[in-house]
């Protein structure tokens, strides 16, 4: 009775443990450190930038109360270097003439003296650089922008360093000399790439400096204190990639399980589908979510389709310039939850854009550049049209007629009605041949009588005609008697002739 209780104990641990382990949540939290560098409300921040010498990624609180980004592309070319003074090569020449005669003898007491020393680091070389242009692309911030700007609100660091040597500057590649210098077309250099993150009482700006040895976190420099600090890849990456990782990425912007009903508007028609449980599966006892008709309940396969290709309708950029005006509407869709209260829109619009002409190629009026169509999708989230992929747009235009006809796809069954339970695909041989995938007749089946003696008076079976014998080969060897009556001899043939028939 004892060792059952004890058991019954183990059991009830194990499973309490069991429970916590299936449910316990499995989200990776990002470690951005424990050093307090300051602490403000989302609703203090203003902005957060990135400024480096060839991008500039901004994040922005928008009048309307969200959060907006764009991201500036620098275009540059290699900055024209100074003409020398004519007369700065002369002088050049006759003060090197001038120091040959000492340079040997230098350098050969030099050599001697050196030759232990440990060799110098290469010198760092700058590109100069100048802006010939730039191009800048706007979009709203998601989900992993929003989540950013609320830990720049309350930052953070890994590490607090205090205020490096030089030695340790040269480490934490600090205040080194540039690799490329870009100056900009208002006159400004840049160099180094600033975080700088901006109040409403003021800002704060870094200096972002080399990786930490094995791994992605990164050694910055405040520019007021000149304290360093090791900032987490969390609060890096975001910026350092920019507008693909900063964007909306779901343009409804609410929990696609929370969808009760979509309404359907195009070319003047209406049509509602409510989603519903069903059974189904392969055995039909499943219990599946579909899209139906709101009164009857009947489950509209079609409608179902065109719904789930209308959640592909993901964007790949926005384009803030564009206006609705300038489009031609192709649906629009109505979210609503199981109460029936609107989660949102999601409208579809194509417009066909003019042709460009390729780099240098001249204007021929008799051929102009072909436009393309694209097509954008606008939502309660996304505040400006959005560019979609051609593909899924099309699909999604080409089904419409289809979803407000009603026609069902047709169901694929692979067994025929009249009872073929191999379907389409032929039946097989009832002598058990394999049956030709392509169509072919298939092979018979083996002869079991093949390889027996022909009786007498019965058609000699076809043999293969034997090896023409070489020279100096034997005489070739009777066939083998007939069970009822002994074959006659076969006549000895000179070496190389052909093989005997068989007897008759």
């Amino acid at each position: 009775m004892r060792g059952a209780l004890i058991h019954g104990i183990l059991l009830a641990v194990m499973l309490v443990y069991g429970y916590r382990t299936w449910t316990r949540d499995k989200t990776v939290q990002p470690n951005v450190g424990n050093v307090v560098l300051w602490n403000k409300s989302e609703a203090d921040v203003v902005s957060i930038q990135l400024t480096s010498p060839k991008k500039i990624v901004k994040l922005e609180r928008n009048p309307g109360g969200y959060w907006w980004g764009s991201e500036t592309t620098i275009e540059t070319k290699a900055k024209p270097t100074p003409p020398k003074p004519a007369d700065a090569g002369s002088a050049a020449g006759s003060a090197a003439g001038s120091a040959a005669a000492g340079s040997a003898a230098g350098s050969a007491a030099g050599s001697g003296a050196g030759s232990g020393s440990a060799a110098k680091e290469p010198e760092v070389v700058t590109i100069e650089e100048e802006e010939i242009g730039s191009k800048t692309k706007e979009f709203p911030v998601g989900d992993a922008g929003e989540k950013l700007i609320k830990q720049y609100a309350s930052a953070r660091a890994l590490r607090d360093l205090g205020k490096p040597s030089d030695a340790a500057k040269k480490d934490y590649k600090l205040g080194q000399k540039p690799a490329l210098s870009v100056t900009m077309k208002d006159g400004k250099t840049v160099t180094t790439s600033i975080i700088t993150v901006t109040f409403k009482d003021g800002s704060k700006s870094f200096v972002l400096g080399g990786s930490v040895y094995g791994g992605s976190d990164k050694y910055v420099m405040d520019e007021a204190s000149g304290k360093a600090y090791v900032f987490s890849k969390d609060l890096l990456s975001g910026l350092e990639i920019g507008q693909s990782s900063l964007q909306l990425l779901d343009p409804r912007g609410f929990d696609a399980s929370t969808i009760g009903s979509v309404t359907i508007e195009a070319n003047g028609k209406t049509k509602t589908v409510a989603r519903i449980t069903t059974k189904g599966g392969p055995d039909g006892s499943q219990q599946m979510k579909t899209w139906a008709d709101p009164v009857t309940k009947k489950p509209d396969q079609t409608a179902a389709n065109f719904v789930d290709n209308a959640n592909n309708l993901r964007p790949t950029e926005y384009a803030s310039s564009l206006k609705v005006d300038q489009m031609t509407l192709v649906m629009k869709l109505t979210y609503k939850d199981e109460r029936d209260a609107v989660l949102g829109t999601l409208s579809l619009y194509k417009r066909e854009k003019p042709g460009q002409l390729a780099e240098g190629q001249e204007l021929d009026p008799a051929n102009p550049p072909k436009g393309e169509t694209e097509y954008y999708i606008m939502t309660e989230k996304t505040r400006v049209p959005a560019l979609v992929r051609k593909d899924t747009a099309q699909r999604s235009e080409q089904d419409i007629e289809t979803v407000f006809s009603g026609k069902q796809p047709e169901p694929k069954s692979a067994v025929e009605p009249h009872g073929n339970p191999f379907g389409g695909a032929p039946a097989p041989d009832p002598h058990g041949a394999p049956v030709n995938p392509h169509g072919a007749p298939a092979p018979g089946a083996p002869d079991p009588h093949a390889g027996m003696p022909t009786p007498a008076g019965s058609a000699a079976a076809p043999m293969k005609p034997a090896a023409p014998a070489g020279a100096g080969s034997a005489a070739a060897k009777p066939a083998a008697p007939a069970p009822t009556k002994p074959a006659a001899p076969a006549e000895k043939k000179p070496a190389g002739s052909a093989a005997p028939s068989p007897a008759p």
